[in-house]
């Protein structure tokens, strides 16, 4: 995929929260950040999920048609759509975690 910058990057109001609660020297709230600049130099940073293999949680939450993620370190990663021409950060979670939302199996 072509590099292109982001005008903006929104983040949706669970992670938002999250994020208000934990502080911002919280590690968590530096990977987000970090991730906010990378989608802001290109916002096509992340790796397309297939459309077939978007969970229907995400649809029918946020009625998104394209989902990418980012890997975090530890392990942690953030699904977001573009939307309008701006990345919106959905979440973050953990690696085992996001085997579940996406139904894979791990062994």
């Amino acid at each position: 995929m072509s590099r292109k910058p982001a005008a903006k990057v929104f983040i949706s109001e669970e992670p938002a929260h999250y994020l208000t609660e934990i502080g911002l020297d919280h590690k968590v709230s530096k990977w987000i950040n970090n991730m906010k600049m990378t989608l802001k130099e290109n916002m096509y940073a992340g790796e397309l999920i297939r459309k077939s293999q978007i969970p229907k949680q995400y649809i029918s939450r946020y009625g998104v048609n394209n989902l990418y993620w980012y890997s975090h370190p530890e392990g942690f990663r953030s699904c977001y759509p573009i939307l309008i021409g701006c990345p919106n950060i959905l979440d973050i979670m953990s690696h085992p975690k996001y085997d579940k939302v996406f139904r894979y199996k791990t062994t």
